[in-house]
């Protein structure tokens, strides 16, 4: 495979994130816009209006896939496979000294507890987008922070949303050192 062609399970992963902007739109309201693609002339993408309408129907689209997961594995049971096989094609893998990957899959898909995420290691998590007030690259390690600054860096010191956020922050209490 060439570095321009992509494989059939990134075909469908785009496929599905256009699936979910679509629904957004139909299922949630949203407008559909496009907008430019920073740092490529020429090139857009299409976006929703409203964001929240996005995050609906990614959570729809999520439920409805957890579903269709379930389905299909005790399709593959009925069909003869083994517990290891639907863990082998979840790409689970064994606990050493613990659960074997068809007790994991039987936890996931029937008891409804999925695996946990692999250990973290290094820096804390954190999301990046673009605050659509100052266009600024925004690094978000979520609402765990006091300090507006300790939750969200990246924003120029004039973003209006920065300064509301500075000022609530004071209005409830917060003092700057």
């Amino acid at each position: 495979m060439s570095t321009i062609e992509v494989s059939r399970r990134e075909q469908a992963a785009w496929s599905t994130r256009e699936h979910v902007r679509r629904m957004a739109v139909s299922a949630f309201g949203a407008i559909e816009a496009i907008e430019p693609v920073e740092g490529f002339h020429g090139l857009s993408r299409p976006v929703l209006d409203e964001p929240l309408a996005g995050v609906q129907a990614g959570r729809l689209v999520a439920e409805v896939a957890t579903g269709a997961l379930r389905e299909w594995a005790l399709r593959a049971r009925g069909a003869g496979r083994t517990w290891d096989e639907v863990g082998a094609a979840l790409d689970l893998r064994a606990e050493p000294g613990g659960t074997s990957r068809a007790e994991a899959a039987w936890e996931w898909l029937v008891e409804h507890r999925p695996p946990a995420p692999s250990p973290r290691t290094g820096a804390p998590s954190s999301a990046v987008w673009t605050c659509t007030t100052c266009a600024a690259r925004v690094r978000d390690t979520g609402p765990f922070a006091s300090h507006p600054d300790d939750r969200e860096t990246g924003h120029h010191d004039y973003c209006p949303r920065r300064v509301a956020a500075l000022e609530a922050w004071r209005t409830e209490g917060g003092t700057d050192a």
